[in-house]
């Protein structure tokens, strides 16, 4: 039984992975919407935001597949 993992398993209980996937959807979601506001501003002042946009589809892409990996995880 490790100081990190508890239970002594390997995590995968349904709410354990809940949880993990709640916790990396909050992350990609604050991201997102700082890549958000970085598009914009980018594309407000006329300057290049070829690359702001790139990422901020990929972190779209990420947080949509973390959504419905959530979704499967039967509680």
């Amino acid at each position: 039984m490790g100081i990190f993992n508890p239970g002594g398993g390997t995590g995968s209980h349904p709410r354990a992975r809940a949880e993990r996937l709640e916790l990396l959807m909050g992350f990609l979601g604050f991201f997102t919407v700082m890549a958000f506001i970085q598009t914009v501003v980018l594309e407000l002042r006329g300057q290049n935001a070829v690359g702001a946009a790139l990422l901020l589809a990929g972190l779209v892409a990420a947080l949509y597949l973390a959504w419905r990996a959530r979704r499967k995880v039967k509680l």
